[in-house]
């Protein structure tokens, strides 16, 4: 075990997936079948490692206070991937201390799973990290959950139900174009249902506002019904 050193990841790593200590959703073979993570460093929170374990993945990293971790998990891990271990008693939890260093080694990109499910206090502080690493979203077998910039396109995303998330007080200024429900100028209070359930319908959608700060959380793929369908052509 190594403590109080944080290793330096690949020069051409960009991208990061992390695992947490909540509720995983998606299938067993997910990152298996997906192509996509093949460009990935894995890094566990703490608890996060006994669920890699569990899908067969060996990370570069597990960083925590190790109060979550099992006993079979360290034994399996100890000799084939790097921990650092935290202080029980700290001032930021596993996870923020793990972006902290994602964030600080130059991951533009981070995936974050089992984030959300079982503890409420667990959920809530993690979506709200979300503000303060934008690079970072997190993902579920149904949804995606990011942060929103003051102007942002919203691309790959037709079809898919979408809903707004205030994190500040208000919102003011709030723009919605390519919405099945658009809005323009508007401002919600910290609470509010209007920008709820929307559809996203155009490829490029915009969000703007001027002041506050928006989680997007939209589904992670769209309906099939929702899928452009093909072209009748009639034979003559």
């Amino acid at each position: 075990m190594e403590s109080g050193q944080t290793p330096r990841p690949l020069a051409c790593s960009e991208r990061a997936a992390v695992l947490l200590n909540g509720e995983y959703d998606l299938s067993p073979d997910f990152f298996r079948l997906s192509m996509e993570y093949e460009t990935f460093d894995f890094f566990c929170a703490d608890g996060g490692a006994n669920l890699a374990v569990k899908l067969g993945i060996v990370p570069q990293l597990v960083m925590g206070d190790m109060d979550s971790i099992s006993i079979q998990t360290r034994r399996r891990l100890e000799k084939q991937c790097r921990f650092i271990e935290l202080p029980v008693d700290k001032d930021v939890s596993d996870a923020e201390a793990l972006l902290n260093m994602l964030n600080e080694q130059g991951y533009s990109e981070i995936h974050i799973f089992a984030a959300t499910g079982g503890r409420i206090d667990q959920t809530m502080f993690n979506l709200q990290l979300l503000q303060r690493f934008p690079q970072a979203r997190i993902i579920t077998r149904d949804e995606e959950i990011s942060y929103i910039a003051s102007s942002s396109r919203i691309t790959g995303k037709v079809g898919c139900r979408a809903s707004l998330l205030a994190i500040s007080g208000r919102v003011s200024g709030l723009t919605l174009e390519g919405f099945q429900f658009n809005l323009h100028n508007r401002s919600i209070e910290s609470g509010s249902t209007l920008t709820l359930s929307n559809v996203i319908i155009s490829s490029s959608a915009r969000v703007k506002y001027d002041e506050g700060a928006l989680l997007l959380i939209a589904e992670r793929l769209a309906p099939a019904d929702a899928k452009p369908k093909q072209r009748l052509h009639l034979v003559k």
